[in-house]
């Protein structure tokens, strides 16, 4: 058997009980640790922030977008960086959002400039030096190593004519466009090794349905890629916006299909593994207004949101289940609300043209695929339905966890599992139908220790219920309801109608030090800083009621007083969540 052979019939085999063609026993839900099983590198999100910070009032980037980040700590993420003519002032902005977020979480990027500018008289090798020297910066000097994937360009962006590369009219000029493709990757590939770069060169970044029967295939592409640019990618990347009507209960089977497909198309890449660079649940029909949009189902059917996060939830679960190496989703945070993109001499007017590289290339653009909003007319930064979802995947499902395998008896059961290395476990279990309890058996895996079965503590238990969302004014995270205890391995979980529950070992039961020298000076309370390594941010009372979550040690309090000092109290919260009480 030769080895493309051989890592197909392994892919196919692993795929087979991922998707639960392998017998069920009388449990409802059976989770096993196969031994040949692939590591996961974590869900996450596009993080378009550090483009934006120039434009962030201290307030919605301390106690949202700094503090959301704190909590959720993604170990996976996608940046816009790496453009060619970024500037020294560009590239610092972009190290110092590192700074305050990826290097505390560890968080592995991939990059992608937003788009290339026009190929038209372009030269590939000049056009790779300035990238690679720029990443030389941010790598090497300012110590941005977590770097590990670059990809040309996001959804094959020639400027702003999206899907450039993968285009063409008739076969002569798609051939001449990707062998333009090419050109600029194996430029990118030598100017990387000139300059010392240990960064993957990610190809396609495309964005088609991985259905390989359909007219917008990417196998197309991605098979021109195999056979001509092999020697040069790392690693295989699509993104897959899918549609249609939240209660089609078909697509789960459909997005294994899918993404089975793609993961062995890598595999037989000498090995390589397949990454699912943007993923959401689009809006069916609608036309742009007078302003090019980008607006999620939730946006475009707000009537349908809170079930359309189970659909994304559950896209993001069969990737992973069958062999993606990690998942994003598009996006953290909003764009802010359209401005004119126009340079000018103030510092305000700087800040919109610089932040104009990111996501525009036109004048305006209106982009709210976030998992929290920023509207700047009304200063509204609540989160959507998905941060109480898409933020516990991306919190929980970390990465080197090896992905377990999960089978159900129940058609409108559906989810995932991982093991950390330190045999903690994660599961999500989406139900689709209504109202059950469900028995789930992890029995068959035992403790390296002494061969008892692995579930070494009660499961904390979070739930995103659609008919009944727990929002929280500060955007924090739901706390957990109750604990589940294990028997034998063995358990019982009570699922709510249309809702998904993650249950979790993946914790230490703590209590975070006090917060001291609380202090109200000049009109803003003030508190010593908690130094603990768990510490994430904090939140803020007074008079016993919440009034922020923050990861800055102070917070405006215009109308207070010194003397009103003891009506306030500060909580540091930690990684797991617990908070001193």
């Amino acid at each position: 058997m030769g080895k493309e052979t051989y890592l197909m019939a392994l892919c196919a085999l692993a795929v087979a009980v991922a998707s639960g063609s392998a017998t069920v026993n009388a449990a409802d839900v059976t989770i096993e640790k196969p031994y040949f099983r692939w590591l996961f590198n974590g869900f996450g999100f596009q993080h378009s922030e550090a483009n934006f910070t120039a434009l962030m009032p201290d307030d919605f980037r301390d106690q949202r977008v700094l503090k959301s980040f704190a909590e959720l700590s993604p170990t996976f993420a996608r940046v816009y960086t790496g453009f060619a003519d970024q500037s020294k002032e560009q590239l610092d902005r972009f190290a110092d959002y590192y700074d305050l977020t990826f290097r505390k979480a560890g968080t592995t990027l991939y990059a992608v400039p937003c788009a290339m500018p026009l190929v038209e008289g372009l030269d590939a090798d000049e056009y790779a030096e300035k990238v690679a020297k720029n990443l030389e910066y941010l790598v090497k000097v300012r110590n941005c190593r977590k770097i590990r994937y670059y990809g040309l360009t996001n959804e094959l962006m020639n400027d702003e004519n999206w899907g450039w590369f993968g285009g063409g009219k008739g076969d002569e000029e798609k051939e001449s466009r990707r062998r333009l493709f090419k050109k600029f990757y194996v430029a990118l590939f030598h100017a990387f090794r000139r300059h010392g770069l240990d960064i993957r060169l990610l190809a396609s970044d495309q964005s088609a349905t991985p259905n390989p029967e359909a007219a917008n295939s990417v196998y197309p592409l991605l098979d021109w890629i195999k056979a001509n640019m092999d020697n040069y990618v790392g690693v295989y990347c699509t993104h897959w916006y899918t549609g249609g009507r939240v209660d089609d209960l078909g697509r789960w089977a459909e997005y294994n299909f899918c993404f089975s497909n793609l993961v062995q198309r890598a595999l037989s890449c000498k090995a390589k593994r397949y990454i699912l660079g943007e993923f959401g649940f689009s809006p069916v029909g609608g036309k742009p207004g007078v302003m090019v949009d980008d607006a999620s189902h939730h946006i475009r059917c707000p009537e349908q949101r809170r079930e359309t996060v189970l659909c994304k939830c559950e896209m993001g679960l069969a990737a992973m289940n069958q062999g993606a190496a990690a998942c994003v989703n598009w996006t953290f945070v909003d764009y802010p609300d359209p401005f004119v993109v126009e340079d000018g001499d103030s510092p305000e007017s700087r800040a919109t043209y610089d932040a104009g590289k990111c996501g525009w290339r036109m004048d305006v653009k209106y982009n709210k695929w976030g998992a929290f909003r920023w509207s700047t007319t009304d200063r509204d930064y609540s989160a959507y339905e998905e941060m109480y979802a898409m933020g516990w995947l991306v919190k929980l499902f970390r990465k080197n966890a090896t992905v377990l395998s999960c089978t159900f008896a129940d058609s409108l059961l559906r989810g995932g599992a991982v093991m950390n290395p330190d045999q903690t476990v994660s599961i999500a279990l989406v139900n689709r139908g209504p109202a059950k309890t469900v028995s789930v058996d992890c029995s068959s895996w035992k403790s390296r220790v002494d061969g008892t079965p692995s579930l070494h503590q009660p499961l904390r238990r979070y739930v995103y219920e659609a008919a009944h969302v727990p929002y929280s004014t500060f955007n924090d995270l739901q706390p957990m309801s109750g604990t589940v205890e294990a028997k034998d391995g063995v358990f019982s979980v009570a699922l709510p109608a249309k809702s998904i529950t993650f249950l979790t070992t993946d914790y230490e039961n703590r209590q975070p030090a006090a917060v001291t020298k609380i202090r109200i000076v000049d009109g803003k309370l003030g508190w010593a800083a908690n130094e603990e390594p768990e510490h994430r941010y904090y939140r803020v009372y007074k008079d016993g009621k919440q009034i922020a979550s923050t990861v800055a040690t102070s917070l405006p309090v215009p109308d207070a007083k010194p003397s009103d000092a003891p009506r306030f109290s500060v909580k540091s919260v930690d990684k797991w969540g617990n908070a001193w009480h």
